[in-house]
């Protein structure tokens, strides 16, 4: 019976110490830091962001497919109406090369404004950031606890 009763002192004396240190250790981690909620609410809004605004944000593909279709009508309709009177030299093949029709710049970026503007990508990650981080902020300060607790 003494070993038994060893036994539970022990057990006991090392459900104490457990408690003792865990307790040193600050708050469990059910609940954030109140000095942790702007850097997660930055971490999880970034990825929010990114998920809410990918289509306002994918915008490059388009953009470069609009300047390559408008620069290669501009080069053939300039090189189709030139009829080698022009002291610029048109487009080989039918091709796009900015060197040789430098005079569609203006087409180009007249005619792809829309498509390669970053507008709606900002106006999305603004607002959506807006949002996420005011939500998430009163969420985590509502639930957090101070380091000295």
């Amino acid at each position: 019976m003494v070993s038994v009763a060893a036994g539970l002192r022990a057990v006991a004396a090392i459900a104490v110490f457990a408690v003792l240190v865990l307790s040193s250790q600050g708050h469990p981690r059910k609940k954030p830091l109140c000095s942790d909620c702007p850097s997660l609410c930055n971490t999880n809004c970034t990825a929010e962001i990114a998920q809410k605004c990918i289509n306002e944000c994918s915008f490059q593909y388009g953009c470069d497919q609009c300047r390559s279709q408008v620069l290669k009508s501009c080069c053939q309709n300039f090189c189709s109406n030139s009829n080698d009177t022009s002291s610029l030299s048109c487009c080989p093949n039918g091709t796009s090369s900015v060197t040789c029709c430098d005079n569609c710049d203006s087409v180009v970026i007249n005619n792809c404004a829309s498509p390669c503007s970053d507008l709606s990508c900002m106006a999305c990650q603004n607002g959506i950031g807006q949002q996420c981080r005011e939500s998430c902020m009163s969420a985590c300060n509502g639930n957090c606890v101070n380091k000295d607790c």
